[in-house]
């Protein structure tokens, strides 16, 4: 309810820098999955405080964002640095691509699953290059099918960049596409294996890993 209530009183973000950035974000995203998303409203969130209330919890401090009923909301430019352990300005702008792209992603599928994938392409086509996390926690992919966190953010971006500059975006995108919102971890695996090849297993996965350090 509170959510509704402050979309209905708060206004789109002012100025036509903004407006501008994300129309020039908008046609590279268009061309890249074939189909168009309208700009979304983008709600400037005034404090940290203000951020708990809407989404119903105590966030972290790494939380800057987030995309609900087609709208970004987003901290404040003014107070994004020193509300959240984003330093840099510049972040601001690859974070508001970042949920851009989660509303393309919505529009495919009509679910956030699986959540690696999902941030992990927002990660990729953001410009957002994430720490590779440990090997242990790249290959065990799947426990990311329903769950966010910090983690998933480099996971997601090392695997969709690894099947990228692998295999291709045609093949990740045909992918995505046979993602719906009654989609499973088990219909996934199912679905990932027989487009790519291999299993989402720990032992496959760790042979991808082991291909990517020879490649770089």
């Amino acid at each position: 309810m509170y959510m509704k209530q402050y979309i209905a009183r708060v206004q789109t973000i002012p100025g036509d820098r903004y407006q501008k950035h994300l129309l020039a974000f908008k046609k590279k995203m268009d061309r890249w999955f074939g189909f168009e998303v309208e700009m979304p409203r983008v709600l400037f969130v005034q404090s940290r405080k203000e951020y708990d209330k809407l989404f119903g919890y105590k966030t972290e401090s790494w939380q800057v964002a987030r995309t609900e009923n087609g709208a970004i909301f987003i901290l404040d430019p003014k107070i994004y640095t020193k509300e959240s352990d984003h330093k840099d300005i510049k972040s601001f702008w690859l974070v508001l691509q970042h949920e851009y792209v989660h509303l393309y992603y919505r529009k495919l599928t009509e679910t956030w699953d699986p959540r690696w994938i999902n941030e992990g392409l927002a990660c990729y086509l953001a410009g957002q290059i994430k720490k590779v996390p440990e090997k242990e926690i790249l290959v065990d992919v799947n426990q990311f099918f329903d769950r966010g966190g910090q983690w998933v953010y480099g996971v997601g971006y090392f695997w969709v960049n690894y099947l990228i500059k692998k295999y291709g975006k045609a093949k990740l995108l045909k992918l995505i596409k046979t993602i719906n919102v009654k989609i499973t971890k088990k219909k996934f695996e199912t679905k990932f294996k027989q487009i790519y090849g291999f299993r989402l297993d720990k032992k496959s996965l760790a042979t991808a890993f082991s291909y990517s350090l020879r490649r770089r």
